[in-house]
């Protein structure tokens, strides 16, 4: 079984949460000739797809065991696509890719508690990464700052760490209503104090947001003893 995390919270997927397994038309699309894999996050209760190189299709039957009558099909991306019913009636690359990434279908809202200090940010990802792995969190806050959606970024996930804006706020732009972002980023060692660099890229994205009338509200660096705000410790 390949080490597949759901890129949203970092679940790490089970063999018996993969929904199929399929490739892209070698003509067709940036992911021609790619393959793919869609499964369902336990934690999340929703269908996630990540995109793989090719070469993983000859790895599918350490995947999927096809003696097992209960184990996914394999698919292939011209056939009409139903992953066991919960990806409905998908025949093309454009409406595989909308089905799994539309905001309004994948965006789990938790009206739980309010995310109102950086301990609660801090909770959140320690929550969901028990593996402990290098990663970025990205919080989208409604704004009564209750969570909208949480995404991870980093080791063992698909997309590596990036503070680009395009990737801080891709899921903001998308919603019509007005949110905020906080971001969440765990070190190895001990935190001293953040660089100028840092800083000055953090001011970036307060700029940014503003720009797309997002509000970025705090930037939290989580280290072996200790968490620190940047916020609070007014460098922003």
């Amino acid at each position: 079984m390949l080490d597949i995390y759901c890129w949203k919270c970092g679940t790490k997927i089970n063999e018996e949460n993969v929904l199929g397994l399929g490739h892209f038309d070698q003509n067709i699309g940036r992911y021609r000739g790619r393959a793919f894999i869609a499964f369902s996050c336990p934690r999340c209760k929703k269908a996630r797809y990540q995109i793989l190189d090719a070469s993983y299709i000859t790895l599918q039957n350490s995947i999927i065991n096809k003696s097992d009558n209960n184990s996914p099909e394999i698919f292939d991306i011209n056939q009409v696509i139903d992953f066991h019913r919960v990806l409905l009636k998908i025949n093309t690359i454009d409406k595989f890719l909308k089905k799994c990434t539309s905001s309004k279908n994948t965006i789990s809202a938790d009206k739980k508690n309010p995310i109102l200090q950086p301990i609660d940010v801090y909770n959140l990802f320690v929550e969901y990464n028990s593996f402990n792995q290098r990663r970025l969190m990205i919080l989208t806050l409604d704004k009564d700052n209750y969570l909208i959606s949480r995404e991870f970024l980093g080791e063992g996930l698909s997309q590596p760490i990036s503070f680009e804006p395009k990737i801080i706020f891709h899921t903001p732009f998308l919603l019509d209503e007005k949110v905020s972002v906080i971001i969440a980023q765990n070190l190895n060692e001990n935190y001293p104090q953040p660089t100028q660099k840092d800083i000055i890229l953090t001011k970036r994205l307060i700029k940014a947001g503003k720009i797309i009338g997002v509000d970025f509200l705090d930037h939290i660096v989580i280290d072996k003893n200790s968490f620190y705000s940047y916020d609070q410790l007014n460098y922003i």
